[in-house]
């Protein structure tokens, strides 16, 4: 998603490394690695973006893709590279950016890929990666022959984990556009260069049977088939270490969000408890938090970076960024309950939020939290086309939204005093909308589940006549007359979470 390349590439190059690491006769615990090794050599991306993006003319997302292709010794292949599909998609505006680019372009790049280097490094110990793993994903761009990164080992001394990896990727990228012949060509040529030459042999033998096994069509199944056992799981306690490496992951991306995200998600948590969440929905808030913005990779740099107006092309991927967040976070079970909430935090209340436009009735309470977090929080931090807001001017921005009724105003008032902000004249911080209660609140919500009057009293430990009470007024202030007519209302308001 980040590089511009074809779907499901790092999981083709997962499948080809363990079958090649196989025959060539490596043991199970190295199988293992190299599995992990390929799914996780690009996780440091972000950590070159400012050279990628310079290079690009703004465009990093598809510098990434043309400069995995090319040998980084050959300097005539790289301007060719630049000049025949990099810069026809420099704008306007990137000429000058990219020309810079291309002549710092041999000076930067050493630096830039040691930087991805390292962060994949870092980043692969906090998701749950063995030390061999990490290990090896700092050489993960090391040459045979040692040119273009000296400080690197060459030769044998070379990770061999990283040298197949290595090889196997820019031999599958190849192959996906090229077919095998192309494969074979470029595995040719840099044999003995940037690649090692047993495992140049090695593919060259078996490289038809083993792009022969690769699924025509997803190959999710066949590498979730294809892991070496015994199989790594996440544990639930660990789940809030790879949001959190997530969170890392993304703000390094740009010079604007460095920890927008862990702020996001911590301002988000504080909020939820102050609307009453419980727990587990608590949790689901501040780690959708974390990952809310997963999907802006896919969205080139100058796009977040543009002191100017923005055109149609441009707000169209901003606005599918939220699409991209909930389609990588909803593929694993464990985050589908973060996914959904983390999608949410471009949603308004009257539907003219993306990607989706969803309305009141679609927008759960976590959501809701986590829009106003996420917006308050964008909001006092520096962007390129403006300062940061102060605290004043964010809140009374936020409370003209909840007077629009864009954001929900039990979630801004959440927000605003898990910022520290005080609780405007008038409102009890945990009331709800039309001026309810914090008891006619749970009233409400005990009434939309289906309760009887008795049964709403016996939770709540008051009175029937009280309850009753409670539910005239309630019938009174949100304009209904009927349980199904509240229980819209209380779906509409996100008030049946908790």
């Amino acid at each position: 998603m980040a590089h511009a390349v074809a779907p499901e590439s790092a999981l083709r190059d997962a499948l080809l490394a363990v079958e090649l690491a196989r025959r060539a006769g490596w043991t199970i615990a190295e199988l293992s690695d190299v599995y992990y090794l390929a799914l996780l050599y690009h996780i440091g991306c972000t950590g070159a973006v400012a050279m990628q993006s310079r290079l690009g003319g703004g465009d990093d997302v598809n510098v990434r893709r043309w400069m995995s292709e090319v040998d980084y010794a050959d300097q005539r292949a790289m301007m060719r590279t630049v000049a025949t599909k990099v810069a026809p998609r420099w704008s306007a505006a990137g000429w000058a950016q990219g020309l810079a680019g291309m002549a710092t372009a041999n000076r930067d790049l050493p630096d830039a890929l040691a930087s991805v280097a390292e962060v994949a490094s870092r980043l692969s110990q906090r998701l749950g990666a063995g030390p061999s793993v990490t290990e090896a994903l700092v050489h993960a761009y090391g040459r045979w022959d040692g040119k273009v990164f000296p400080a690197l080992p060459s030769g044998p001394d070379l990770s061999a984990k990283a040298r197949l990896v290595h090889l196997v990727h820019v031999a599958q990228t190849y192959a996906q556009a090229g077919g095998v012949e192309a494969a074979d060509g470029v595995v040719r040529r840099r044999s003995g260069g940037e690649f090692d030459p047993e495992l140049a042999r090695l593919w060259l033998e078996n490289s038809h049977d083993l792009v022969r096994s690769l699924s025509e069509d997803s190959v999710w199944a066949q590498v979730l088939g294809a892991e070496p056992g015994p199989h790594k799981k996440v544990a639930s306690g660990h789940l809030d270490e790879v949001t959190g490496a997530l969170a890392d992951f993304v703000d390094l991306a740009s010079r604007y969000t460095r920890g927008h995200s862990a702020r996001v998600a911590s301002l988000a948590e504080g909020a939820a408890r102050q609307a009453g969440l419980p727990e587990e929905a608590v949790a689901t808030v501040r780690r959708a938090g974390q990952v809310h913005d997963l999907g802006m990779l896919a969205v080139p740099n100058r796009v977040w970076t543009r002191n100017g107006a923005l055109d149609a092309a441009d707000w169209e991927r901003i606005r599918l960024h939220p699409y991209h967040t909930h389609r990588i976070l909803s593929l694993a079970a464990p985050l589908r309950a973060v996914a959904a909430v983390a999608a949410s935090h471009h949603e308004r209340l009257d539907g003219s939020g993306y990607h989706r436009g969803l309305q009141a009735a679609g927008l759960a309470m976590p959501g809701r939290v986590l829009a106003v977090a996420e917006a308050y929080q964008s909001m006092r931090e520096d962007r390129a086309r403006r300062p940061a807001l102060s605290q004043a001017e964010a809140s009374r921005l936020l409370r003209e939204e909840a007077s629009a009724k864009r954001l929900d105003a039990r979630a801004v008032e959440s927000v605003l005093l898990a910022a520290g902000q005080p609780r405007q004249a008038g409102r009890s911080g945990r009331g709800g909308p039309a001026d309810l209660t914090e008891r006619e609140v749970d009233v409400l919500r005990a009434l939309a589940r289906g309760l009887t009057n008795k049964e709403i009293g016996a939770r709540l430990h008051i009175s029937g006549a009280t309850v009753h009470t409670h539910v005239i007024n309630i019938y009174g202030k949100i304009r209904v007359k009927t349980r199904a007519g509240a229980t819209l209302f209380a779906l509409e308001q996100g008030l049946t979470d908790s």
